[in-house]
């Protein structure tokens, strides 16, 4: 695997939070032009891979049941954007993948919407994809028919999203999840406190760490 310092994740893909914000607030007001032009804002992948874009509606009973349809908020956005990428823990979790399967699917799956709102592509189609993608890249291979039984979805839906979410990554694979620089960390600590006898305190500090800390909600 490349180096950090030279890869296209450090080169392209670390934002500031005024540079998330400002992302996220792109497509959340090209998805409600979209809805207010069109009625809709779905975009609809074929089994190519290309896209179709909804057209305008003339039709008077339409026009008006689309000025009664409320957008998504960014803030909508974000909830939505966090359930999925907790559903993605979950099946990976399901299906036995390894750790590092799971954080190349939240990455991919977060790269992704900093490229489009949710209200245009749907979050499942894309988690699936995702994780589709992820299992190919970390060389873990399941097929898109086996992933889409195990948890009772149409596997054609996650081929026909394939060649979008690559293109909207960038074709930027190779990406760098923290849990291989965590454990590191942690196996250190544990060595250090094997040395000093202070193994029992460090079980105990993780505890209340996780416990107090990292399973509060985000905001």
């Amino acid at each position: 695997m490349a180096d950090f310092q030279t890869s296209t994740h450090r080169a392209k893909w670390i934002f500031t939070p005024n540079e998330l914000v400002e992302k996220y607030k792109v497509s959340n007001q090209r998805a409600i032009k979209m809805l207010k032009e069109y009625g809709s804002t779905r975009i609809e992948v074929s089994a190519d891979g290309s896209l179709s874009y909804p057209e305008p509606q003339l039709d008077a009973t339409k026009v008006e049941k689309r000025s009664h349809t409320k957008p998504l908020s960014i803030e909508d956005e974000q909830l939505m954007r966090v359930f999925y990428e907790q559903k993605i823990q979950e099946v990976c979790l399901a299906f036995g993948f390894p750790q590092k399967i799971q954080g190349t699917a939240i990455i991919y799956f977060k790269r992704f919407y900093l490229q489009w709102s949710v209200m245009e592509h749907h979050p499942k189609n894309i988690m699936l994809t995702c994780i589709y993608a992820s299992c190919k890249i970390e060389e873990n291979h399941v097929s898109a028919e086996e992933l889409g039984k195990g948890i009772q979805q149409d596997h054609q839906v996650i081929l026909n999203n394939e060649m979008l979410v690559l293109q909207s990554l960038g074709f930027d694979l190779i990406v760098y999840a923290p849990y291989r620089s965590i454990e590191g960390f942690v196996d250190d600590i544990e060595d250090f406190c094997q040395a000093n006898d202070q193994l029992e305190m460090l079980k105990v500090s993780i505890a209340f760490v996780f416990n107090d800390r990292l399973w509060l909600p985000l905001k």
